[in-house]
């Protein structure tokens, strides 16, 4: 396929949200950027997404699909963007007007970048805005596969990726759910550097809590990720490698403890002690859940259903 160098091709994966949909579509052709193409693969709703899409007038390419997963509505999108830029946003999330002029830009300004992801705004399901998700320009630009493998700093809606990065890191892997972004992130970040904007230009939906109803799976395919970098990354050093599976050994102690499974929380509290027993927020965390363990459970909570990657 002839890839157009300016288009910029934003990839929606849709399931069941038509609204939503029809909502995150019409924030991509309201963009400043032209051209544009916007390609909604529906990965098998049983509801009206078709029948409201039309209301774009042909303004949408749509693809419909069996239903397999986001991570294959994903792919079968890229497979057919015909854009030098890829743009990835979930059906009931938003892109603010300047998103894609901004992050094509800076990707023109830095070559060596393989993509951009900006700061977002957390919003409920109402489309009210709940917070900011704010990174920092030091730990986020660059070489940064170090960072990424401790903790997730990128948002979906936020990257811009150019097409290349897909033909030498692979598409998404479709075994995984929740954290397939973070591995895509993490297989384009030991090839190419990666940019920042800081100022939010995506709009990120708090709607649905997948992690704590499918607390098992989210552990075990976070776990997959850890496993497949070092895999890949054999001279990293030890520390790193502790210091990412202590971050991960804290965020199941911070599940378990909302979840109110407060002997799992302690063992992988301790288990995240033994990875990186200086780590500052665990030791405070570990203290706090012995000495205001209810106080902790509410702040921890707060953390999780907002802005916890």
């Amino acid at each position: 396929m002839e890839m157009n160098q300016s288009l910029v091709s934003v990839i929606i994966p849709a399931y069941n949200m038509a609204d939503w949909t029809v909502e995150a579509v019409g924030s991509v052709l309201n963009q400043t950027y032209a051209p544009l193409e916007v390609i909604v693969v529906d990965d098998g709703s049983t509801d009206d997404t078709r029948r409201k899409l039309e209301s774009f007038n042909g303004r949408v390419r749509y693809i419909y699909k069996e239903n397999a997963g986001a991570s294959s509505a994903r792919n079968e999108g890229i497979r057919q963007a015909r854009g030098r830029y890829i743009g990835l946003l979930d059906c009931d999330d938003l892109y603010l007007p300047d998103k894609a002029r901004q992050s094509v830009q800076y990707l023109e300004r830095h070559p060596r970048c393989g993509m951009v992801f900006t700061d977002i705004y957390f919003i409920d399901e109402g489309g009210k805005v709940m917070g900011r998700g704010k990174s920092d320009r030091r730990r986020c630009a660059g070489w940064v596969k170090e960072k990424l493998i401790v903790k997730n700093l990128i948002y979906n809606p936020s990257v811009l990726i150019r097409r290349e990065c897909f033909d030498q890191a692979g598409l998404f892997a479709e075994d995984l759910f929740p954290p397939a972004d973070w591995d895509m992130w993490l297989r384009i970040s030991e090839r190419y550097q990666i940019g920042y904007i800081g100022e939010p230009l995506s709009k990120y939906r708090v709607s649905s809590q997948w992690n704590f109803r499918n607390i098992d799976r989210f552990e075990r395919e976070n776990e997959i990720v850890l496993e497949r970098f070092f895999a890949r990354n054999t001279d990293v050093r030890k520390t790193l490698k502790n210091k990412a599976y202590a971050r991960h050994y804290l965020t199941m102690a911070k599940y378990y403890l909302v979840q109110g499974q407060d002997d799992r929380a302690r063992q992988y509290l301790v288990e995240a002690l033994k990875c990186d027993r200086l780590d500052g927020m665990t030791n405070a965390i570990f203290l706090c859940f012995y000495v205001a363990r209810a106080d902790l459970r509410k702040r921890v909570a707060k953390t999780l259903f907002v802005n916890e990657r």
